[in-house]
């Protein structure tokens, strides 16, 4: 009966009083490139480097001279050791001080969750929770919880945190001298720092060995401090955001990330700006991971790889190669690059010119936006971003004056939608992966299914277009690159992309916190960055393939229906927009005259406003000049007599 009640007691009191284990499950994130090398780290919630760990992962000559000179005999006691508490106390009574203590491995664990002083009061608490703790956990979780929370030195606490910043490498394999200073150091780890008493620590470090009859050897170094590199602080802060803790493979190439952020680095920024950097292998594993916090600025604590930017025209190849394969046009199609106004969207070049009747390879290579829109409006705007959703971008549409999101447009070939460029670049690779796209791997795992962004012939048209861009100034040439560069809106994003048969590389240059950086452009700013990536990675391995610009010249004449993109049969009038207000009146109440702008159709035009033609001397620029303010009604007619007409309002 008084056993029952005791043991009723006991189970009471373990549920009343559980052991806080928060200390070991709080652990540090330390973030490796392939090669284990440690590319960046963080502490714990509580700033203490601690990595959990189990027994079997751990050398075993380490666990037997750690049970040999600390607790001999872990496997026959509850927690408690009577023995080794008996002797403690006689040496104690007869000697007036400690001689050995009678703490075993559940006793330190017991301390170690819930750190007191030194007292008896404190001892006596730590014998009950070591009874409590081998009953919860077993001798294995017992020794578990030990091997993660012992300290040794500085804020480094548990075996494996302690193995990979003193030793660089993981504690399934230690040397004799590597066991002798981690089974040293939690006895005394301030007074055994390796960094303020390296002395110290190996004479301790040679004690234990004997302690233990090992042999000690000849030179036993002490090891130094760690210092971390910090080479992928951005990728760090992601892993931080999803809660990830822990060491973490990467697929990151330790030398070529430090190669590309010194590149970055040392090249001019914007102003208050910086750079961006991804690289990808050919196996779509990120070799590169640069969010840009290399310069000082406005919002430098965002990541420049997963922030929604406005992608300029970096989307234009994937418009006109869904174009391709639905047979809309080809490489060779001729194409009109004049005014157009599409739904009252009148878009101009980059450089406000206009080159006519140009191909669409030429269109393309020099990124002209009408023939990008005449494009995008044969694929569909909305089956455009739900072919690039499909394949895993993620995409964000500006949102209406009303809050709301706005409907998909035309302004999608110009950057008109965000996305990362994480994202872009992993749209980039279908270049070199006959037109399919998967998920880029930052993470070692098994290859995903692929998605098909282009079909294999679209996507090789939009290749060899764009391995005939000419490259960014200052560079004589390069071999096999498709090359494209992007410029949002107001110079806020500059973009250049590249994909070669071994490689995939994404810059992008601007103002972490969204603003315009004057003079920022894709070519002339992230373009002589892409340049410098490129030269820092080794060559394509692969054989020469045959060059697709002289397979394209090699095909059949086209059909008259692909020879030419057929244009829009209806006249537009350009400007003035329907239902636009016009300021027309000067300073002294005088009228102006209003410029005609019209475009499509078969020229020559007629104007008519208010029902009366308006004359237009051959060859001049159509203007019109208002009697007084008030509503007008403006007319125009081609040569086949298609008309179109829009009301404005004059002020």
């Amino acid at each position: 009966m008084m056993m029952g009640v005791t043991a009723l007691g006991l189970l009471l009191l373990d549920r009343l009083a559980p052991p806080d284990l928060h200390r070991a499950r709080d652990a540090a994130l330390l973030v490796e490139a392939s090669d284990h090398s440690l590319l960046d780290a963080h502490t714990s919630r509580d700033g203490m480097w601690r990595l959990p760990l189990k027994a079997a992962n751990v050398d075993p000559g380490y666990l037997a001279l750690l049970m040999k000179t600390e607790d001999h005999r872990f496997e026959h006691h509850p927690g408690v050791d009577p023995q080794a508490l008996g002797r403690a106390l006689w040496q104690i009574a007869r000697r007036g001080h400690v001689v050995s203590g009678g703490s075993t491995l559940a006793m330190q664990v017991a301390r170690l969750l819930t750190p007191h002083p030194h007292t008896w009061t404190g001892k006596i608490r730590d014998i009950f929770r070591a009874l409590q703790l081998e009953w919860r956990y077993g001798r294995s979780g017992v020794l578990d919880l030990y091997l993660t929370l012992a300290p040794e030195g500085r804020n480094i606490e548990g075996i494996r945190a302690a193995s990979l910043l003193y030793f660089g490498h993981e504690p399934d394999h230690l040397s004799t001298a590597e066991a002798a200073i981690l089974v040293t150091l939690p006895r005394r780890p301030s007074a055994f720092r390796p960094d303020r008493h390296p002395q110290a620590l190996r004479a301790a470090a040679r004690r234990t060995l004997a302690r233990a009859a090992l042999p000690t050897p000849d030179i036993l170094q002490a090891p130094a401090a760690p210092e971390i590199a910090h080479l992928a602080p951005e990728l760090l802060g992601h892993f931080l955001t999803v809660h990830r803790d822990g060491v973490i493979l990467t697929t990151l190439d330790s030398g070529l990330q430090r190669r590309v952020r010194d590149a970055l680095t040392a090249s001019p920024a914007p102003l208050r700006g910086t750079f961006a950097a991804l690289v990808v292998n050919e196996k779509r594993q990120i070799v590169v991971w640069i969010g840009g916090a290399e310069h000082d600025g406005p919002g430098h604590a965002i990541d420049g790889v997963l922030a929604s930017r406005s992608p300029g025209s970096t989307l234009k190849p994937f418009i006109y190669g869904m174009a391709f394969e639905k047979g809309w046009m080809t490489p060779r199609t001729r194409i009109r690059d004049v005014r157009l106004s599409i739904g009252g969207y009148a878009p101009l070049d980059f450089d406000r010119a206009f080159r006519g009747e140009t191909t669409v390879s030429e269109a393309l290579q020099l990124s002209l936006n009408v023939p990008a829109i005449q494009a995008l409006r044969k694929v569909g705007p909305k089956a455009f971003m739900e072919r690039l959703a499909a394949n895993g971008a993620t995409l964000s549409l500006p949102k209406a004056r009303n809050g709301e999101k706005s409907a998909p447009s035309l302004a999608i070939a110009l950057g008109g939608v965000d996305l990362s460029l994480h994202d872009l670049t992993m749209l980039y690779t279908a270049l070199d992966h006959q037109g399919r796209t998967a998920p880029l791997q930052i993470e070692a795992q098994p290859a995903t299914a692929e998605t098909m962004l282009l079909t294999p012939r679209a996507a090789a048209d939009i290749r060899a277009i764009l391995r005939g861009t000419a490259p960014p100034e200052g560079v004589s040439g390069w071999n096999r690159v498709a090359f494209k560069t992007g410029t949002s809106y107001g110079n806020r994003d500059g973009w250049a992309m590249a994909s070669t048969p071994q490689w995939t590389v994404g810059i992008w240059a601007g103002r972490p916190d969204g603003t315009a950086s004057p003079g920022l452009t894709g070519r002339d700013t992230a373009g002589p960055v892409l340049a410098e990536v490129l030269a820092l990675l080794s060559p394509p391995e692969s054989p020469a393939l045959q060059d697709e610009q002289e397979r394209h010249r090699a095909l059949a004449t086209l059909s008259p229906a692909l020879r030419k993109l057929s244009p829009d049969d209806t006249p537009q009038i350009i400007f003035p927009r329907d239902h636009a207000e016009i300021e027309s009146r000067s300073s002294d109440g005088t009228m102006l005259p209003v410029g005609l702008e019209a475009s499509g159709g078969h020229p020559p035009y007629r104007w008519f406003v208010n029902g009366m033609a308006l004359d237009v001397p051959p060859g001049a620029q159509p203007a019109w000049t208002p009697d007084a303010p008030g509503f007008a009604h403006l007319a125009l007619a081609d040569a086949s007599g298609a008309h179109m007409a829009v009301e404005i309002r004059v002020r």
